[in-house]
């Protein structure tokens, strides 16, 4: 029996300075800099992200600064609020633990009126990031693992490594382009450029290194399934994994040329690349690895649970509607025989690179196994999100889903239950999409999060009485 829906503790740091950009921009220039420093104007301060823990919240920010004689520079820093009996503590451990620092200003700020000391990029407090320096040096023993034949036979001098921040998740992932300029004995130097992706400990770094190397040794034997009902083949490229540091768990990865579908759909033909999109997925779905992560109905049914205690933390009138829904999203079933297969466990339009006529898929942290179905509904989740940021309208995320849903069940050798991507859409949409609005803390986060639970009701009540003779195809025209 599921367990009655878990309250938890109020979310006061929402009223916190840490979290107030016009406070911020006041005031920090008060704390950052060092004495002999003239203060730089915050002219932008942008809060990219927070995460929140039993111990601490610790919020991202990127921050445009303006010297008298410079031009405005971006620099992130990473805050830390925690309670007033532990901040100086903190504080004092990492003003001595932090290694890099800044052109100006400080590596460490305390900043007590907010409860909040500030740590400036790349010091972090678990990772040793990787820096310019660092991928240099690394260099040295492992250059021709990442540039691969075209070294053979020359020698080489490294001139110049660069490290440009990608994504960052402090303590947890760090991903960066890498460009090398490489001095070689004869003819002009040569630049090359791969990425690198740094997780926040050693087992996770193997673990994306042996999939990911897998993976593409699954692909290049077999091309797909015999079981696939297409004779047409996608061409499938993931990136290669090029070496792994494990001392620092970074896994090189090959720079894919290309852009990805998000950033794309403006250039695109909808009616020949998502249908693409839909097949691909298919084909990841066929190749035969296995992995220990799994998705579940109870494991949904429990993260479901979690992300509604936030929820009702931040805005408690919606804990009727919250309570009545997770009544009726707990006990819906359906009956299919589809295996479970592997996931991506983050499908979506950024994930995919377009290069030409060839998709590659990105992203392979959170391979999963599971029902198909989850992945069909993350990718259908994230249009819902890309659509409430107003970055598409409706008639174009109809559309989308349309192809795509089109090409995955021309391509798959099951026939996926409505019902089933019903469910799992009603459960991301409040898992992962309303999820990210508690998080984020945009002014406008209380109408997106209604917005989200106003359409993980209505996916419901139609998981819950699926039309007569609706198809996967068909799915799209009747989404809410």
């Amino acid at each position: 029996m599921t367990k009655p829906m878990i309250e938890t503790a109020k979310l006061e740091f929402s009223l916190s300075p840490a979290l107030d950009p016009q406070w911020l921009k006041e005031n920090l220039p008060r704390y950052m800099w060092h004495e002999h420093e003239t203060p730089a104007e915050i002219v932008q301060l942008d809060i990219l992200n927070i995460w929140k823990s039993s111990k601490r919240v610790t919020v991202l920010y990127e921050i445009g600064l303006n010297g008298s004689n410079a031009p405005v520079r971006q620099q992130m820093y990473v805050g830390y609020v925690v309670p007033s009996d532990h901040l100086f503590v903190e504080y004092q451990k990492m003003f001595e633990k932090a290694k890099t620092q800044p052109a100006v200003g400080r590596a460490v700020t305390l900043i007590p009126e907010a409860e909040m000391y500030l740590l400036t990029f790349p010091n972090d407090r678990k990772m040793s990031l990787l820096s310019g320096a660092g991928l240099q040096a690394w260099l040295a023993e492992h250059l021709r693992e990442v540039a691969g034949d075209e070294l053979d036979g020359t020698r080489w001098q490294i001139q110049q490594a660069e490290v440009e921040p990608l994504r960052y998740v402090p303590e947890k992932r760090f991903t960066a382009r890498c460009r090398v300029i490489i001095k070689c004995e004869h003819g002009p130097n040569q630049e090359i450029s791969f990425i690198a992706k740094q997780m926040g400990d050693e087992k996770k770094a193997k673990r994306l290194y042996r999939n990911l190397r897998s993976l593409r040794k699954a692909w290049a034997g077999s091309g797909g399934d015999s079981r696939s009902r297409s004779n047409a083949r996608l061409s499938i490229r993931l990136p290669r994994a090029l070496a792994i540091d494990e001392k620092n768990a970074i896994v090189y990865l090959e720079d894919l040329p290309g852009i990805n579908l998000k950033q794309a759909l403006g250039e695109i033909d909808l009616k020949r690349v998502m249908p693409a999109a839909g097949k691909l997925l298919a084909n990841l779905h066929l190749t035969k690895k296995r992995v220990h992560k799994k998705v579940s109905i109870r494991n949904e049914v429990l993260e479901v649970r979690e992300i509604m205690g936030m929820i009702v933390a931040a805005f408690p009138a919606l804990k009727p509607r919250l309570k009545a829904f997770f009544e009726k999203f707990k006990t819906v079933r359906w009956d299919d025989k589809v295996p479970p297969v592997l996931l991506h466990g983050t499908y979506r339009l950024n994930h995919i690179f377009i290069h030409g006529n060839e998709l590659a898929l990105l992203d392979m942290d959170s391979i999963r196994v599971g029902h198909p179905a989850y992945d069909i509904a993350n990718f259908l989740s994230s249009l819902y999100y890309l659509e409430a940021q107003k970055r598409i309208r409706a008639p174009l995320r109809q559309n989308i889903a349309r192809h795509f849903l089109k090409g995955y069940a021309a391509q798959a050798p099951w026939v996926i239950p409505p019902a089933a991507v019903l469910w799992f859409l009603s459960s991301l949409l409040i898992n992962k999409q309303a999820g990210k609005y508690v998080a984020h803390f945009h002014e406008d986060r209380e109408e997106k999060v209604n917005r989200m639970l106003a359409l993980a009701e209505a996916t419901l009540a139609l998981c819950r009485q699926t039309p007569k003779g609706l198809t996967l195809t068909g799915l799209w025209k009747a989404l809410p």
